[in-house]
């Protein structure tokens, strides 16, 4: 059975498994094991400092790569910004925040991210 495609509100169709436009569905599970596998370091930012999370799971769910973190300190602090660290070293996603936290508290993250193929529909 054919799946439908998922319309997005922007008019791009959202493609997989027999309504792959160009990509073969092997090669797009395959990038997305890649992509998981490069994805080795997160780390959260307070009052300038980098910290490194500790990553707990790593999974491929459908399309989406779902990571989950968790932070180690144990202090009160506001997390400014998040970034994703690859395995050559290279920043290669990162974004501002605003988390507050106290030191009695963890902060468990679940980071999503999507990779698929999208046509004009």
């Amino acid at each position: 059975m054919a799946r439908i495609p998922a319309m997005r509100n922007d008019g791009y169709k959202i493609l997989g498994g027999e309504d792959m436009a160009f990509w073969t569905q092997p090669f797009m599970d395959r990038m997305r094991n890649e992509w998981l596998r490069r994805l080795v370091k997160f780390q959260y930012k307070a009052n300038n400092v980098w910290y490194d999370t500790v990553i707990t799971d790593k999974r491929i769910v459908g399309n989406t790569l779902r990571i989950t973190t968790v932070t180690t300190d144990s202090a009160a602090l506001t997390i400014t910004s998040v970034r994703v660290i690859d395995i050559s070293g290279e920043v290669v996603g990162e974004r501002s925040e605003n988390i507050v936290k106290s030191a009695t508290q963890g902060v468990l993250t679940l980071w999503e991210f999507p990779l698929y193929e999208l046509v004009e529909g």
